[in-house]
């Protein structure tokens, strides 16, 4: 007797080379994989902050990496309020006190994008949701985010299957052209949409694996992990959701994790990703009890000693991998 319908992963012809930087771009489920993937030392970041919609990614990717003037098209996308100045195009991990400080962080990221994709020529896109807020006086203005500016400034709108595939088309064919081979892994994130009510956040979610499958099918380079399905299909508990019952847990989060590492990293790379996670752990690791004694403390310093001796041999060996102190 069977009490569940596990997915069982099929290995991808793409290969996922451990330790070299991987951008994982959209909501925050990216974020938790991302996460995920740290603490095996894997430099792995969603480095233009959480986005929702699969416009706001495809336009903060246009702006980041695309454009020829960064900076200029950042700065005709910032407004002020209470002191602090907002991207109606990022999340407010590109906010500042003062305008160049957000066009710093967008370089920076940038750069890092540039060189994982150089060096990787594969990245991960979630969308979350197919719900797109406007400015309410510029009707075709895309806000990101809202960074709770009063509701009358936007006008709510949700994206039809055609919209997203259109736009991502064009996004995807640039970036092909300057990353050659490169390809995109598309997820639907899990994470439930409830102030869309049940209906709402279903149909959303419809639109999103829709339009994913039609750019799988239609664009080159495009293929698809099905996140949203090994949650909502194979878990299927309210026991692998956060207590906020929106939120995949860590339990979650971390068997799409072995399934992913399934789908797209050989038995080396596995190995190698146990190795770096042994390093994380052992460096975590705190003892027990205060250092009272110089002998304590002597086994204390061999200790710590013997992890970075590990560490360095790791690294020599996987120069990109990430220092256990940075997580």
């Amino acid at each position: 007797m069977h009490f569940r319908t596990p997915y069982c992963p099929e290995r991808s012809p793409l290969t996922l080379v451990p330790y070299r930087p991987l951008a994982m771009l959209g909501s925050c489920f990216a974020d938790n994989i991302a996460a995920r993937m740290r603490q095996c030392l894997w430099d792995t970041r969603n480095p233009l902050g959480t986005l929702y919609n699969p416009l706001s990614i495809a336009r903060a990717l246009d702006t980041a990496l695309l454009s020829d003037a960064p900076e200029n098209d950042f700065t005709a996308t910032l407004m002020q309020a209470d002191g602090i100045w907002h991207s109606w195009l990022f999340d407010t991990s590109f906010s500042s006190r003062d305008s160049l400080s957000g066009i710093r962080v967008l370089l920076d990221r940038r750069h890092w994008l540039d060189e994982a994709l150089e060096q990787s020529r594969i990245m991960f896109v979630t969308f979350g949701t197919a719900w797109c807020y406007y400015l309410a006086d510029s009707s075709d203005y895309l806000v990101a985010n809202c960074h709770k500016r009063p509701a009358a400034m936007f006008e709510r709108r949700r994206l039809e299957p055609e919209e997203i595939t259109d736009v991502w088309r064009g996004t995807v064919s640039r970036l092909r052209q300057r990353y050659p081979g490169l390809q995109l892994i598309f997820t639907v994130s899990p994470v439930r949409h409830l102030k869309d009510g049940f209906a709402g956040n279903s149909l959303s979610k419809s639109i999103l694996r829709l339009a994913v499958a039609r750019l799988c099918e239609e664009v080159e380079g495009c293929s698809y992990f099905p996140a949203f399905e090994i949650v909502n299909d194979d878990l299927r508990d309210y026991r692998f959701y956060d207590t906020d019952m929106v939120h995949p847990s860590a339990q979650a989060v971390e068997y799409i994790w072995e399934i992913l590492c399934s789908t797209y990293i050989g038995s080396t790379g596995i190995a190698a990703l146990t190795e770096g996670s042994k390093i994380m752990t052992a460096y975590k690791h705190r003892p027990l009890l205060p250092l009272h004694t110089d002998e304590d403390r002597r086994a204390e310093q061999h200790r710590l000693a013997k992890i970075t001796e590990r560490y360095e041999r790791f690294r020599q060996q996987y120069p990109y991998v990430l220092s256990p102190d940075k997580i």
